[in-house]
This record gives structure tokens, sequence and C-alpha cells, in this order.
């Protein structure tokens, strides 16, 4: 279907869709009900109060943004207030005369923003020591993210790295991959075989369902387990909502969008249906990335002026035309996601949920670029197979006067994840295929107790299991013949693990806020090795660890516009399978072996945070922090029955293994701004540096730490005004010199710029971008931008792949 012919339909399913709404409505109720709206968007914002100082009578708007207002008649001036928005005071009369729709506009400053993921639970922002970037279904809609990595690396506070078009692998404070916890919906997706290198598991979540995402900035181990070191990354999708009267509440809408740089395709189609005690909300997304151009101004080291075609069933090397195309790189992905939800009594709320996310197969483009020294390609095939992410859960909240518990909320979920890594060298038959699968169970209790006004205990505890299947094969593409190799993990193996935490957050006074906690988590693996394929000196292994991690942190507000906060936690993680586990070529002429004696690494950080708001006018804000990685898992030079190298698949390789052989160090600040330079006129700008080392092979010197990037960011300024909204910004990173880059990144020669020695670096660079969007109905809003309008030829710092060079991007959404 074409653009214009999505647009069509999205247009003739949201008249459809208010038309149908406004039946499941009692007209003779209207006259007495007030819709409180964004006025930008003229979506309906729910929890807005209204309040008439001298008769006390106040009202909350419904789902449907509704709320009764036959209480104030003949009010002189009713109070709409709403978080994250201006307040505005109007009289019943005036009410009425504006047709009993009251619009609201955001505030781009503010103070009184809440947060949910800090502790598991809903907390006011200004309680809370943490650093978090919260991002919003708005911000979605005017960002048009293609995927959740876009979405986080659109804030200007995470840096994302891509290895292929299809990934994103965030980085948090100095670090990245399975040193970052990714979870959904109160459930980690981190599972036994996330590893140290860069992964792309996040673009299983559909960035185009998102009801609200949470980036907490720091250790996280005490609400969250392990592998919050860096930080969380935590996604809440689309939710069921309950009808607040008898009617049916239907809400839904539906989006297409079109992206010039990847020829990239989308679209989206969410519904929701509640009544009282039943609702229910469902998902599917479909986009369709096809080979992304890069800018036109740049190093000319980032072009492709080749590729490896099959030709008369013979690889050859193929002279590129147009060599500003990443030829090879598209990929398709689907996302797709139901929840249930039944409220048998007020206080209980049970749910059924499904979620499935799968891909097609994924290029890895920074295997299809590399040369052999004699100046072929080394690889004519190299790709993962479809990532595929299933997974189901029962919840249950409970919310209690007396007891144990003020609120309670289990989840048990159930996931399935699958994935695999296909490559075959140049001008071979033969063609390598390790095929990986986790299936896990994951129980979470989390408790909540108020035990005054002042003060709420925290607790809860966490079991996670984890069983692995690895195989590997290889299959000679000439005759079909399929031979058993090495897979990449021990077939069988199985990870699990437990903790229990509690915490509490003291309100010593209207202007203190003390929080403190402590977790005790326990690992435990089990590996069985098959020595017929490859030499290892044992046939099986097992590991335990135990580790006990806290936090202690206050907030303290000097003034209404003040937030001075410290924070002091440690954090931990916990060898998994893929630790001690894998054998695989890492790069060529280096091989990685299990290493049974590997123990958790901690983490220990200290964050200082000040915020400042003047008024509605301007906020400032910053973070300052250190973390220190002790008894770090990193890859050092083994030996394998004695011996530092050994041949594998035919190649000499040098033995590596991971260990715990070092400590690393982070040092960082950011800085952000948001002010009101006019009426309808916004700046913003995040800046974000930090300097990460670790100690090198011989654990004698610093070297700098892979996951620590460039100083980066993004400014802008926002023009808005009654239903149109544009943005023009900037974003930028600066470079690394090779001496400035990690010893293994200084390997990576086919990723990198070269320098005037011919040694690679990681040049500086920065877009200039405008986006804008109209709300052309109620029901329907346009939106569209330019990005990298300057078209520039970037690579940000570790990638594999180029930026997107310039790029018109047009979307159209439809809502009832």
């Amino acid at each position: 279907m074409s653009f214009c012919g999505a647009a069509n339909q999205l247009l003739r399913l949201s008249s459809l869709a208010a038309c149908l709404a406004t039946f499941m409505v009692p007209l003779n109720t209207l006259s007495q009900q007030v819709m409180v709206v964004d006025a930008t968007t003229l979506a309906p914002l729910e929890a807005a109060t209204l309040h008439h100082a001298s008769t006390g009578a106040s009202a909350i708007t419904d789902a449907r943004g509704r709320a009764d207002i036959s209480a104030f008649t003949g009010a002189d001036s009713i109070r709409f207030r709403m978080i994250g928005y201006e307040s505005r005071v109007l009289s019943y009369q005036h009410v009425l005369a504006m047709g009993n729709r009251v619009g609201m506009s955001a505030l781009p400053i503010r103070l009184d923003a809440f947060v949910v993921s800090a502790n598991r639970w809903e907390q006011a922002r200004a309680r809370v020591p943490d650093q978090i970037t919260v991002i919003t279904p708005r911000e979605v809609a005017n960002n048009n993210p293609g995927t959740a990595a876009d979405l986080l690396q659109q804030s200007g506070e995470v840096f994302v790295q891509k290895s292929q078009l299809g990934g994103g692998s965030p980085m948090l404070r100095g670090f990245g991959a399975n040193r970052v916890l990714i979870v959904v919906d109160g459930v980690r997706m981190n599972n036994a075989i996330y590893r140290a290198g860069n992964l792309q598991n996040v673009i299983s979540v559909d960035a185009n369902a998102i009801d609200r995402a949470e980036v907490i900035h720091g250790p996280g181990a005490m609400t969250y387990g392990s592998d919050a070191i860096g930080g969380v990354l935590d996604f809440h999708l689309l939710r069921p909502r309950f009808s607040p009267d008898s009617s049916l509440l239907l809400r839904g809408g539906a989006m297409a969008r079109y992206g010039s740089s990847a020829n990239e395709m989308c679209g989206n189609i969410h519904f929701g249906l509640g009544s009282r005690k039943l609702a229910f909300v469902g998902s599917v997304s479909f986009t369709r990335f096809g080979d992304l151009r890069m800018g036109s101004n740049g190093p000319k080291d980032y072009q492709r002026p080749w590729y490896v075609a099959r030709i008369n069933d013979v690889d050859s090397m193929v002279v590129n035309d147009d060599p500003d195309l990443q030829v090879g790189s598209g990929y398709d992905n689907i996302s797709l996601f139901g929840k249930l939800a039944f409220k048998p009594v007020e206080s209980l709320e049970l749910g059924a949920n499904v979620y499935h996310s799968t891909t097609s197969d994924l290029p890895r483009y920074d295997r299809l670029i590399e040369l052999e020294q004699n100046g072929l390609p080394r690889s004519a095939e190299w790709y993962y197979g479809p990532q595929e992410w299933t997974m189901g859960s029962f919840t249950a909240k409970h919310a209690a006067k007396r007891g144990p518990w003020s609120t309670a909320r289990l989840s048990i979920a159930y996931q399935d994840y699958t994935e695999s890594r296909n490559d075959r060298s140049f001008r071979n038959a033969n063609k390598r295929t390790q095929t990986e699968s986790v299936s896990g169970i994951y129980v979470n209790l989390d408790l909540e107790k108020d035990l005054s006004a002042r003060t709420q205990v925290l607790y809860g505890a966490e079991h996670v299991t984890n069983a692995v299947g690895s195989k590997g094969i290889r299959v000679n593409r000439t005759s079909g013949a399929e031979t058993t190799i090495s897979s990449r993990y021990p077939d069988g193996s199985k990870w699990n693990a437990g903790s229990a935490y509690l915490g509490a957050m003291h309100d010593a006074n209207d202007r203190l806020t003390l929080s403190a906690g402590a977790r005790y988590n326990w690992s435990a693996l089990q590996c069985t090795f098959d020595t017929s394929l490859f030499a290892y000196p044992a046939t099986s292994a097992s590991l335990s660890n135990s580790a006990v991690t806290g936090n202690l942190g206050a907030s303290y507000r000097p003034g209404k516009d003040w937030k001075l906060s410290i924070d002091l936690s440690s954090g931990f993680r916990a060898p998994n399978i893929d630790d001690i586990g894998k054998v695989f070529d890492s790069e060529p002429g280096a091989v990685i072996v299990p290493n049974p004696d590997l123990e958790a690494e901690y983490a220990y950080s200290a964050d200082i945070g000040i915020e400042k708001a003047f008024g509605e006018k301007v906020r400032l804000q910053s973070h300052a922090y250190q973390v220190l990685l002790d008894n770090a898992m990193v890859r050092r030079p083994f030996t394998l029955n004695g011996s530092d190298s050994i041949a594998y698949e035919g190649e000499p390789s040098r033995v590596d293994a991971i260990q715990n052989a070092a400590q690393a160090r982070v040092i960082g600040f950011s800085l952000g701004i948001d002010a009101r330079i006019a009426k309808n006129l916004t700046l913003d700008a995040r800046y974000n540096w930090q300097d990460g080392v670790e100690q090198d092979d011989a654990s004698t010197t610093d070297v700098p730490l892979r996951h620590a990037p460039p100083p980066f960011g993004q400014a802008g300024i926002t023009w808005e005004r009654k239903k149109v909204r544009a943005q023009v910004f900037v974003q930028f990173s600066s470079g690394f010199t090779f001496d400035e880059l990690p010893p293994s990144e200084q390997a990576k020669l086919p990723i990198y710029a070269l320098d005037a020695e011919g040694r690679p670096h990681a040049p500086s660079w920065h877009t200039l971008n405008l986006r804008g969007s109209c709300q052309m109905s109620k029901a329907v809003q346009a939106s569209g931008g330019v990005e990298n309008i300057t078209d520039q030829r970037y690579r940000p710092y570790s990638s594999g792949i180029s930026a997107p060079g310039r790029s018109l991007i047009i979307a159209l959404r439809a809502r009832f």
C-alpha cells in the first residue's frame, strides 16, 4: 500500500472510531461533563484535577479526560491542574462557553514530573536522588524514531552504537551491553547469553507502542539486581484502561511513517477496549528498512566502493556504483502484543500479557566490509538469523488498607529468545551456522508499605531460571552436505539467580527525603562441554556466586524550585553462560575459550545532582558521578592445555578468556538546560562527558574503557502555537584520536576513518535537523522533518555502519 493510500485508510478509521466513541457515551451526561485535553495534540488528559477554593469542590478526569462538573455549577473560579502542564483558572460559565472542552499547555520547565522506575513504584521526582530520563508518547510522536534504540538516542542523554542497521547498543556512564539492564513492563530481558560485546536486543521493544520509557543512569542493583551497573532501561508499553462508568471505553490509533534514507516504511495499529472490570489493549507494528544511505560530506573511508555478489554461482567482488549506499544493510521487523486485565474488585487487578517480536535476517554490516591482506573480502555472507523474542506473563496488583503491604505487585513471566550467527568466507562453499535459544521463567514480587505519610518501605524478591540450547552446523552450499561443528555455548546449560531486597524512603521534613536499601543476590550456573569437537580439558563446569549491594541517598529541596541530591550505590554483575561457556572466534586470529574460575564483578558509584528552576522560565540540571568497577570481567590472553594459541576452524588463533583481571574507573558529568525564551519559544540542550579507563592486558597501566564514548549531546529551539509545533536542533559528538581509542577499537580498522598517518580514529561530527507536527483535527496528526540537513557523512563512535545521510521523514497518526 502506498503512503497516501495508508493515510486515507487512517482517516477513514479515525472518523469511524470517533462516531463509535460518541454513541458509547450517554448524551444526557455530556452537559455535566468537561473534557480536559492537551492543547497541542488534543489528546485527553487523565488524572487532571479540578478544584474550587471556596467550596472545596473537586474532581479528577478519567481515562477519557472527562470529569463531572455538576458540583461546580455557577463557580467563579475552577482551577485546572495537571502535572507537567500550566494551570488554568476558569469560571463555570467560561467552561460552558468553551464547549466543555479545556485545553492545557505542556510545561517545558518543571520539577514536579513523576517517575516510576527508580524504586519500581511511582515516586515524586523531587524525592528521588537518581538521574532519570523520561520519554513520553508525546515525544515519540514528535521524534518519529525508527526503533527503540533510536528513541533512546534522540533523548540526547544516551549514546547508541550500531554494528549494523538492525541494531542499537546503548551506553550509560561508561558501560554497555550486559552491564545495562533492559526491563519491559517490570520483567528483565537480560538473559544467560547477554554478552560483553555490543547488543541489539533493545530493538525487540516496539517504539510505536511506548506508554512511558525511563532511563535510570547509574547502578540500579538495589531494586533491579544483576546487570544494572551502567543503568536501567525501563520500558512500559501501552496498558489496558478500564471504563469509569457503565459505557465501553474505546481507544486506539494507527500510524504510518516513511523515511527516505533507508526507504523505510512503517505501520502501527493499536486498539483498546474497556469496561468497568475487563479491559484489553493490543498493538502490532511492521517496519521495513531498505539499504541505508550515508551522507555525502565526510570521510571517504566510510564509503563502500564494493560489495560481494554471487555471479554464475561464484562469489564476486562487485563495484558499487553508488558508494554512499550501504548495500546489504536492510531488514524487516514485526512486533505485537496483547494485554488483558481483569478487576474483580477495586483493590485487585489481574493481567495476562503476550508479547512477540521477530526480524528478518540481520546483515552484520561491520563484518561485510572487512578485507583480507590480499585485498579480497573476508566474508561472502555474515548475518544474524531472525531475532525472535516471545514473552507471556501473568500479573497481579493488590492494594490494601492494612496488613504487610499497601500495594503489592506479582509478575510471573515466561520468555523464549532465539538468535543465530551465519557466516561464510569469500569463495568458500561452507557456511557456518550457530543457533542459540534461551527459555526462562522470571518471577518478581514487589511490595510497598506506607508506614506513615512520610515513610514508605519497599521490599521484594526475584527468581530467574534460564535454559540454553546451542547448536552448530556447517553446510556445503555446493553438495548440501551438513556437518556438526562446535556450538557457541555448551548445549543444555543452566543459569539460575535469586535475590531479595529491602529499602525505605523517609521524608525527614518537607525539604529532605532520605532513602536506603540493600539487596542479597545469588546465582549459579552449570555447563557440560562436548569435548568430541573441541579439545577442552574439562567435561563440565559449575559456578555459584553471591553478592550484597545497596544504596544510600538523599534529596534536599532548599526551596520550591531547588533540588540537591546525593546517591551512593553499588551494583554487580554475576557471570552468565556467555562469560564462562562460550567458544568462538571474536575477531580474525583470536578465539575466546571458557574460564571456569570466573567470579562476579562489583561497581561502586557516587552521584551528586543539582537542579534549579527559575519559575517556569528556566530549569538547569547537572549530575556529576564517579564509578569504580572492581574484579571486572574482561577479555585477556589465556592458555589452553598450556598453549597460548590454537588452531580454530583451520586458522591459527590467539587464546583469550573472560577473566576477573582488571579494575575500571569512570568519571563524568551531564548538563541540561530547558528555557522558555519567549511565549511560544523554548530552548533545550544536553551535554554529556565521561572519561573511562581500565587496566591493560598486563594490569600495569590504564587504557581507555571501551564503552565510554566521547562527549555528546544535542541542543534545539522549539516553536509551538496552538496545533503547530516546529523544532530545529543540532546533535553532536566529539571524536577520539588513535591514541584515545581503546586497544580493542584500534584493531578495528574497517569501521574507522584513517588519520594522516593511516591510523584509525573517530572524527567528531554534528548534524542539523528540522522536525515539526500539525494537529489536523482532534483525531489526526501529521508530522515530519528533515534530518541531517547538510548531509554529513559520519559514523558514531564504535559503530560499524555509517549514520543516515539527509533524510526526509513523514508520518501520519490517527487516534480515537
